[in-house]
């Protein structure tokens, strides 16, 4: 496995849904194994810097890994499914733009009603896209519907799967619309997925005008009040604007316009035959289907598909079960030797418990790879101590480790001190928060229900480069 290559990788929703499908199902005993490969092969080669984009570059080749060493199907499904919704609006679509079209135009007796047609092929369909945006918008059941449309996608690729595969499948779509950023994506291919049937339209909208001006005799006409007669010229001239500079001949003038205007004599609508408006209206039509029909429509696919690519790059991994797996993967195992090339830390001890770095020196050049350097006493009742802190902050250092008593959690407090750190080194040095236990021996490991709630407290901070180790004696 090529983990540089794989890590290096845009993230797709198929990725998405292949890395949510793997982690529903993956054991301890299976991270066992995956830690040994994620450590000597993957995490050696993850960029420096940045811990979001190291989590999301490790996470995605952990996923290429696993995908070598299981047969991953779900993304795949996803695709597939997509892509045949996607196929199946554009063919659907184009035969109903094409059936209206030659609707319009065969029956045309005496002829083609120019605002008839422009509302029924233009403004119909953009009204039904303003209110769909609009509904989108203001509705509070985004996620629901989102979900539901997730598992639909699934649902046609998957009709002859198991009931416990459809019941994974459930599960799984309930994951992809639980924070923001998958939400997006899901919103975009949908917009997406529904512009592609309005090219498909608009395809067939031009196709099969082109045609029956090919089979039919068809000529245009307009009709109106004398009150709004004048609206019909001012109105072509604003949708003519973008082609008017490239062909003029696709541009009706004013006496053209009049000459094409219905009248009735003797009760019956009369319709003129003048050749050169008949031309300047045909130009004209098809110009407006294609600049304000069929290119919008693929702009907005291209549009959709770089709103999809960008939400995908803003998911941070953050949730609990992201950041348990990112804990579990990076952990170091007992055993393990110390880093030759350690990053110097900045050692803080919350709350002035009296820990000797002396005697923690060790685990944190084996579980942290650093080196602790510095040490300083934070959250106590004494200024000297507290300055001295904040001296050592503004220094820079490397890495900042922040030792707590597992007890010792008061979530106000700590959120406000994690703020302080923060605004005294940057957003981008890591900050580990080690929760220990106090042993008559010296540091133990912390109890399991007081990591729990310190490690639910860390995980809300959703901090990229903030993590949280438990002290383990033996490592």
């Amino acid at each position: 496995m090529n983990a540089a290559h794989a890590a290096g990788r845009r993230w797709t929703l198929a990725d998405l849904i292949d890395f949510e499908t793997v982690l529903t199902g993956v054991d301890e005993a299976t991270l066992e194994h995956d830690r040994l490969i994620f450590n000597r092969d993957i995490r050696p080669a993850l960029p420096a810097g940045d811990e979001r984009g190291r989590r999301r570059a490790g996470l995605r080749a952990w996923l290429a890994y696993r995908r070598e060493a299981d047969t991953l199907e779900t993304g795949r499904l996803w695709r597939h499914g997509l892509g045949l919704i996607r196929l199946t609006l554009l063919i659907g679509m184009g035969i109903a733009g094409f059936a209206l079209m030659i609707g319009l135009c065969a029956s045309a007796n005496p002829g083609v009603h120019v605002i008839l047609f422009l509302g029924v092929t233009l403004g119909l369909p953009w009204l039904m896209f303003m209110l769909v945006l609009i509904a989108g918008l203001l509705g509070g059941r985004s996620s629901a519907l989102l979900a539901g449309w997730a598992g639909r996608v699934l649902a046609i690729a998957t009709r002859s799967h198991s009931a416990d595969q459809r019941q994974r499948f459930r599960a799984l779509r309930e994951r992809l619309t639980d924070t923001a950023a998958p939400r997006r994506a899901l919103r975009a291919a949908l917009a997406r997925t529904l512009q592609i049937g309005a090219v498909g339209f608009n395809t067939g909208l031009v196709l099969a005008f082109a045609g029956s001006l090919l089979v039919f005799d068809v000529r245009f006409y307009w009709e109106a009040t004398p009150q709004t007669s004048g609206l019909v010229a001012s109105a072509t001239q604003i949708v003519a604007a973008p082609w008017r500079g490239v062909w003029p001949a696709a541009v009706p003038s004013t006496t053209q316009i009049e000459n094409s205007r219905a009248r009735f004599v003797d009760g019956r609508r009369r319709v003129p035959d003048v050749p050169a408006s008949t031309a300047a209206w045909w130009r004209f039509l098809l110009m407006a289907l294609l600049v304000w029909g069929l290119l919008p429509r693929l702009l907005l696919v291209l549009a959709y598909a770089a709103i999809e690519r960008r939400a995908l790059s803003r998911v941070d991994f953050q949730s609990p079960r992201h950041r348990s797996l990112w804990r579990a993967l990076t952990r170091i195992e007992r055993g393990a030797v110390a880093a030759p090339a350690a990053d110097s830390a900045l050692v803080l001890d919350v709350g002035g418990s009296g820990l000797s770095v002396a005697s923690i020196r060790g685990f944190l050049l084996r579980a942290l790879r650093v080196n602790p350097h510095a040490h300083a006493r934070i959250g106590v009742l004494d200024e000297a101590d507290e300055a001295a802190a904040d001296e050592a902050l503004a220094v820079g250092p490397d890495h900042v480790v922040l030792v707590a008593e597992d007890w010792g959690l008061s979530p106000r407090q700590a959120a406000a001190l994690h703020a302080r750190v923060r605004r005294g080194v940057g957003a981008q040095t890591p900050v580990t928060w080690l929760i220990f236990a106090r042993d008559a021996r010296g540091p133990g490991a912390p109890d399991a229900a007081h990591l729990q709630r310190w490690t639910r407290f860390i995980d809300g901070l959703r901090d990229p480069a903030t993590e949280i180790v438990a002290y383990d004696p033996g490592l």
